[in-house]
């Protein structure tokens, strides 16, 4: 998936990573966290537990286009969970079910333009 996301970045393309995770908040948490070392400089990281929104929902998709610089129509959608990719469609998005990464990347890369996978 990095060497995929690197082929993406490397065709001028950004990237986005929306995590609908949540961690118990209690006095003295952070209220914001930082993406791994190894994408922080090359993906968006929307995480619900930072944001208070979670996928179904459209305004968390929002939020990841706003932070992209784009209108969801030029954003591909990738998801395991058809009801996120329902919502993402609804909003103009190619969507991808990941049920098998490799045909996914398979399938984004066809989209893009781009050998993902080989």
């Amino acid at each position: 998936m990095l060497e995929a996301i690197r082929r993406i970045r490397a065709g001028g393309l950004r990237v986005a990573a929306l995590t609908n995770n949540w961690w118990p908040r209690h006095e003295g948490a952070a209220t914001t966290r930082r993406a791994p070392a190894s994408t922080r400089t090359s993906i968006v990281f929307v995480e619900s537990a930072i944001v208070g929104l979670r996928k179904p929902d459209p305004r968390i998709y929002a939020l990841v286009c706003e932070k992209l610089g784009v209108a969801p129509p030029r954003v591909a959608f990738l998801d395991d969970i058809g009801r996120n990719l329902k919502t993402a469609r609804a909003l103009g998005m190619a969507t991808i079910k990941v049920d098998e990464p490799e045909q996914a990347l398979r399938e984004l890369g066809t989209l893009l333009g781009l050998d993902l996978v080989s």
